[in-house]
């Protein structure tokens, strides 16, 4: 009997053995049918196995959970042996005003309809083919110093010691209003190989937001000046010069700022939801005293259609006024007043100017450009002009200074909180 239960054990533990051989290696299978076509999609793998993780090319590692491209006939595999997968959301850098043809658009800009929705496409800097210029004197020449953006939020100076990290296409690093403010640049994290070469900004996003957050002027004094000039700069390149940013990425980038030291993380990008990596690492960043900032999306004037990360509430959002305190069409809404809840998901928080800011573009000049990528950038230079002891009492003082500044024009726009600018206009008193 003892004889019997033995050889019965050792059948047993060799099919088993066997059963995890095959598993394990249907992850992968080489040319059978499992491993459907050549395309890929990136995806969030929940494992800490050794051999699923030799199997593929991690595009991050997450600890338990790493992402990477996967086939459809991979991820079959993977589903099957019981692991876990989640996909990587795409998001995009919220671009600036819709046009229909080149004279809609700013000095600088051009009207891009590749992906035009009845006929309407977005004004998108210029390409300068791909390589930033490297002036050593100034070649140009702001048309104001302090654009109507920054004199509205009473900013221009401050900022000192206070790091700041820009999420988005890279930054024109000798740009001469920008180049003493960077104190790192990350371009690792993304990845389309053509972009991590170098913190060059091939689309431009990137350069006009941070000049608003914190351009200095230049050595010369001669530039423009951001909310807080004295503030410091780390650069994340998440997006391409297409201006795509996968979810991954963002999440490396929010965790590379938090390990860097930064006091705020801007992020001028926007999509549907969060996967949980995004979120975890949004959640990592406010548990280590960083302020999130996102803008709340171009997809306005409905309720309800503000991006996310905006739109989590652990995130400060912001929508777009213009000089005339008016919140545009464009700007998304965050839910209605009667369904604010304080710590609920979906809700706009303040308000910035976002209609024709002018700032630094990756041409080494100047130019203006819409949307709620141009008002986040205020809000995150005042959070650097005004950083109190902390982040939390940073965004209450925040929000207690834009409780003075209601928006009251535009859709859905009204006194006290309202879904079209939050609790108003952050101003600075000094």
């Amino acid at each position: 009997m003892k004889k019997n239960l033995s050889l019965t054990i050792i059948i047993i533990t060799t099919i088993l053995a066997f059963s995890a051989f095959v598993s394990a290696s249907a992850v992968f299978p080489g040319n059978n049918n499992l491993n459907e076509g050549s395309s890929t999609e990136p995806y969030y793998v929940y494992t800490d196995s050794l051999q699923v993780r030799g199997q593929t090319e991690l595009r991050h590692d997450f600890g338990n959970v790493f992402s990477a491209d996967l086939t459809k006939g991979q991820l079959k595999a993977i589903q099957a042996l019981g692991i876990k997968t989640e996909p990587v959301g795409i998001f995009t850098i919220i671009e600036a005003t819709q046009c229909r043809n080149d004279n809609q658009c700013s000095d600088g800009y051009y009207c891009d309809k590749t992906d035009a929705v009845r006929g309407m496409g977005v004004c998108v800097p210029i390409e300068n083919g791909g390589e930033e210029p490297e002036p050593e004197t100034r070649s140009c020449y702001p048309t104001t110093q302090t654009p109507w953006g920054i004199n509205k939020v009473n900013g221009g100076s401050g900022g000192n010691g206070i790091k700041v990290a820009v999420l988005d296409t890279g930054v024109m690093q000798e740009h001469l209003d920008l180049k003493n403010r960077i104190v790192a640049c990350e371009t690792k994290v993304t990845r389309f190989n053509p972009d991590r070469k170098d913190c060059e900004d091939g689309h431009g996003h990137g350069t006009h937001v941070a000049g608003t957050v914190l351009a200095d002027a230049g050595s010369d004094g001669w530039g423009i000046y951001g909310v807080a000039p004295e503030a410091q700069l780390i650069a994340v390149k998440v997006c391409d010069r297409r201006g795509s940013c996968y979810g991954d990425d963002i999440a490396a980038g929010i965790n590379y700022a938090v390990t860097a030291g930064a006091n705020i993380i801007s992020m001028s990008l926007g999509g549907s939801s969060l996967s949980s990596l995004e979120k975890n690492a949004i959640d990592n960043a406010v548990s280590q005293g960083v302020l999130v900032v996102a803008a709340a999306g171009n997809s306005g004037p409905n309720l309800n259609t503000i991006n996310y990360p905006a739109a989590y509430h652990k995130v400060v959002s912001v929508a777009a006024i213009d000089v005339n305190d008016r919140v545009p069409d464009f700007s998304s809404r965050g839910i209605n007043a009667d369904e604010f809840v304080a710590g609920q998901d979906r809700y706009m928080e303040l308000a910035a100017p976002g209609v024709s800011v002018y700032s630094t573009l990756n041409n080494g000049c100047y130019g203006t450009a819409s949307g709620t990528s141009m008002a986040a950038p205020h809000v995150s230079g005042l959070a650097a002009k005004l950083w109190q002891q902390d982040a939390v009492t940073t965004r209450n003082y925040l929000q207690n200074l834009a409780q003075g500044h209601d928006i009251t024009q535009g859709h859905h726009a009204s006194e006290g909180y309202d879904p079209a600018s939050g609790f108003g206009l952050p101003v600075a008193t000094s």
